[in-house]
Order: structure tokens, then C-alpha cells, then sequence
């Protein structure tokens, strides 16, 4: 029986610190790609579109994955003494984070394409016009998610799992809720994202009743567009994605395979702001924006005059002195 002012230091075993560091180097190089990615949001209003804002709250979760990843770092580090009550919630939020944010992207990236699709289809602002849909849906993405892990823990359809030294996760205690987990995670998310990306690629390709060469030109233009950035884009998320999603209903995340599949989502999350910004006109005509003002400010640099410095002797009043003198 645990009193709630039990006080215990936590810190990581020496086998689970070793595990961990090397995502922690990469949380690193993933929180300067973040940060150099925000100061563009920030410093250039041309790339603050609603259009966006699906992908800014994908980028959102990202940054939440990594607050989340070093906060729990730091906190196994640290000296502090931490009662019993505070240490069971902490490690209930450990594990259900990382879930419920892995999760969120699944379905942010599900309305990304409803959203583009609806856009394409109907040609007109989904983001203005359906205002109240858009805000809906992102209340239920961010609701349900957590509702339904807070269910699984309230009726013991999932464990807690704490070994000591080792971070906390939350594993299904039987096969059909792992079955459920993976359906409601990965499947319905996976597969509705793709139908929608391809009945808007359809729609794009197809050019019945258009007459003019250049409206069928300018839709094949931008079909091609869409094509290289979702095909780049869902090619990379579901290759460093998807694993962790499959995974995490069967494996505690410090197993072997746990941790491979954690390497990978941190690697995504280090890729993702530099895929967006390298696919996005926007971000491109900024990058460009930046080169040529550096351009700039280097020929400047080199075509100021140098000031020379002339060498004056010893004027002749001082030789003649010294002349003297010997």
C-alpha cells in the first residue's frame, strides 16, 4: 500500500539510459529542424494561410512528441524527489501521450485530404466557407482520441506498464483490443486518407467537357503537382510512421523492436518541417526570398572600397637631425 507522500528519486537504469540516447541526439537535430521552420511561420506572414492549418497542427503534435520526449528525459535525470501520487500520474501521461499524439496525425492528415478534396472538387475556399465544419472537426480529432484512451484505462482494457528505471507505456491486455487499437489508429485513418487523396487526383485528371488547351494544361500542371507532393509526402510519413502505430499495441516501447520503431518516429518528426517547407511554393519563394537578400548583402560586402593605409618614412627634418647627431 502506497502512501501519497511516499517520496522516491526516479532515474533511468543504465540499460534503459542506453537505449534512449540515440533519440535523444535525434530529438535534438529534430528541435533545431522545428525551430528554424517556426521562425519562418513567424518572420514571413506569406506562408500563414488557413489553407495551412492542417499541417501546422500536424507540426504542433510534432513539437508536443518532442516537449513530451524531453521533459520525461529530463525528468529521470533529475535529483528530485517525487511523491507517489504525482509519479503515477506523470507516468500515466508519459505513455498516453505518446500514443494519443501519434494518433492525432494520423487523423489531422485524414482531414487535410477531406479539406483538399472538398476544395478541388467544389473550387471554392473550404477554410472560409465551412468555418464551423473545420472547427468541429478539429475538436472531435482532438477529443475523441483522448476520450478513448481515458476509456481503455477506466475499464482495464489496458495496462500500465512501469518497470523500474524505464519509461512508462500502456499495452492492451488482450488481442481483440489490439485488433480495435490498430483499426481506429491505422487502418481507418490510412485507408479513407488515401481513397480521398485518389478520387481527388481522378477528379483533377479528368477533362471531359473542358474545350480550352490551357485550362486542361494549367489542371494537368497542377495535377502533377499534387501528385509529387502527396506521393513524397505519404511516402515518407508512412515509411517512418506507420511502423510505431502497427507496433505499439503489441510491443512495449523499450523492447527491441519498440526502440527501432521510436528511432524511426523521431526521424520522421526531424524530416517533417523540411518535406513540407521543401514541397510548398510558399516556403520555396521565401527560401528564394532569403537567398537573394544574402546575395545581396555579399556583393555589397565586396564591392565597398577598402581604405588603404599609405606608409609615410621619416620625414626629412628627422633624418637630417639624426644626421647631426652622428
Amino acid at each position: 500500500m502506497h502512501n501519497d507522500t511516499d517520496c522516491k528519486i526516479i532515474l533511468w537504469s543504465s540499460e534503459a539510459a542506453r537505449l534512449v540516447k540515440p533519440n535523444f541526439y535525434i530529438c535534438i537535430v529534430a528541435a533545431i529542424s522545428h525551430l528554424l521552420f517556426w521562425i519562418q511561420f513567424v518572420a514571413y506572414p506569406s506562408v500563414r494561410q488557413r489553407s495551412m492549418q492542417w499541417l501546422y497542427a500536424y507540426l504542433v503534435t510534432d513539437l508536443l512528441l518532442l516537449i513530451r520526449f524531453f521533459f520525461f528525459y529530463a525528468y529521470r535525470w533529475s535529483s528530485i524527489c517525487v511523491p507517489h501520487l504525482l509519479r503515477l500520474i506523470l507516468c500515466y501521461c508519459e505513455a498516453i501521450l505518446d500514443n494519443y499524439l501519434n494518433l492525432l496525425q494520423s487523423y489531422i492528415l485524414l482531414a487535410l485530404n477531406i479539406s483538399r478534396y472538398l476544395q478541388i472538387v467544389h473550387n471554392h475556399n473550404v477554410y472560409l466557407s465551412n468555418r464551423c465544419t473545420i472547427v468541429v472537426a478539429h475538436l472531435l480529432i482532438y477529443i475523441l482520441p483522448l476520450l478513448g484512451h481515458v476509456v481503455t484505462i477506466i475499464y482495464g482494457w489496458s495496462k500500465l506498464e512501469s518497470p523500474p528505471g524505464d519509461t512508462c507505456d500502456l499495452l492492451p491486455v488482450s488481442l481483440t483490443i489490439q485488433l480495435l487499437f490498430l483499426l481506429f489508429s491505422y487502418f481507418i485513418p490510412v485507408i479513407l486518407a488515401l481513397f480521398f487523396l485518389l478520387i481527388s487526383l481522378n477528379y483533377i485528371r479528368n477533362t471531359d467537357g473542358i474545350q480550352t488547351k490551357e485550362i486542361v494544361d494549367a489542371r494537368l500542371k497542377y495535377h502533377r503537382q499534387l501528385v509529387i507532393q502527396s506521393g513524397v509526402f505519404y511516402s515518407l510519413w508512412l515509411l517512418f510512421w506507420s511502423p510505431h502505430l502497427l507496433v505499439f499495441p503489441f510491443y512495449y516501447k523499450h523492447s527491441k523492436v519498440g526502440m527501432i520503431v521510436q528511432i524511426m518516429n523521431y526521424s520522421g518528426i526531424t524530416i517533417d518541417p523540411i518535406v513540407i517547407t521543401a514541397l510548398d511554393m510558399r516556403f520555396l519563394q521565401v527560401w528564394k526570398s532569403i537567398s537573394d537578400h544574402a546575395k545581396r548583402h555579399i556583393r555589397r560586402q565586396k564591392s565597398m572600397p577598402v581604405p588603404v593605409i599609405m606608409y609615410t618614412g621619416p620625414s626629412q627634418e628627422s633624418v637630417d637631425h639624426s644626421s647631426d647627431a652622428i
